[in-house]
């Protein structure tokens, strides 16, 4: 009996199965530790090499980061670092949860957040990466159509603004879809958001080409009215 109890207890208390499990879990939280750190240094240089930083800045979510203290690098460093923290805390959990038969309950939980994190990151990446790329787009629509007029650079940053949100919405939706999160209220809101952006683009984009036609327009009446008045008084002398 002493060699079975031998054979089944480590320091002479502790349960072989409950130790090597525990001692599993441990393993798994330093490794997703070191990883974690050397994938946020990897990330960091890659960034600065590739000049993803600076094409950040040029970016309104890149900009309001840059206030609070965080490049390009430094935000994506951390992010990729925090979510392999969480998955090695939770597979850690999980293999913890197989020592006893009351763990069920912690076995459930992390299974459940291990299967809906993959969709949580995706739907981040959709959202940091999408919500990037529609500043940069609006930016370079505004920046392609300088104009020295006022009125018409209002109205051309109201186009572009509009541009924007409609892509903001559509990132974001997307982005909860990927979540898995019920968007069907989106969906509906989205239908009456659309009638309205697309009866203010449609007067916006009225001005701003009337702008270019209002000279020839002036002189077209002009000429018109100028013919006319000439008729008359043509007509008025020969009666």
């Amino acid at each position: 009996m002493n060699s079975t109890a031998a054979q089944t207890e480590v320091f002479g208390f502790i349960p072989q199965s409950v130790f090597y499990t525990v001692l599993t879990a441990v393993v798994i939280i330093i490794v997703g530790y070191v990883v974690g750190r050397l994938v946020e240094i990897l990330i960091k240089k890659i960034s600065y090499t590739t000049g993803l930083d600076a094409f950040f800045r040029k970016t309104s979510i890149g900009r309001a980061l840059l206030r609070s203290g965080y490049t390009a690098g430094d935000f994506l460093g951390l992010f990729v670092k925090w979510i392999i923290y969480i998955a090695a805390i939770f597979y850690a959990l999980l293999e913890l949860s197989y020592a006893s038969p009351n763990l069920s309950f912690l076995r459930d939980t992390s299974k459940s957040v291990l299967t809906y994190l993959p969709h949580l990151v995706s739907g981040i990446i959709i959202l940091i990466i999408g919500l990037i790329m529609v500043d940069w787009i609006s930016d370079y629509f505004k920046r392609s159509y300088p104009t020295n007029d006022p009125y018409s650079q209002t109205l051309l940053n109201f186009v572009g603004d509009a541009f924007r949100f409609i892509l903001y919405y559509m990132v974001i939706t997307i982005a909860l879809g990927v979540m898995e999160v019920n968007v069907t209220i989106l969906y509906i809101f989205a239908a009456g958001l659309a009638w309205a952006v697309a009866i203010g683009l449609g007067v916006a984009i009225g001005l701003v080409l009337a702008i270019p036609l209002r000279e020839p327009l002036r002189r077209f009446l002009e000429r018109g009215w100028g013919q006319q008045e000439r008729s008359d008084k043509g007509g008025g002398s020969s009666g």
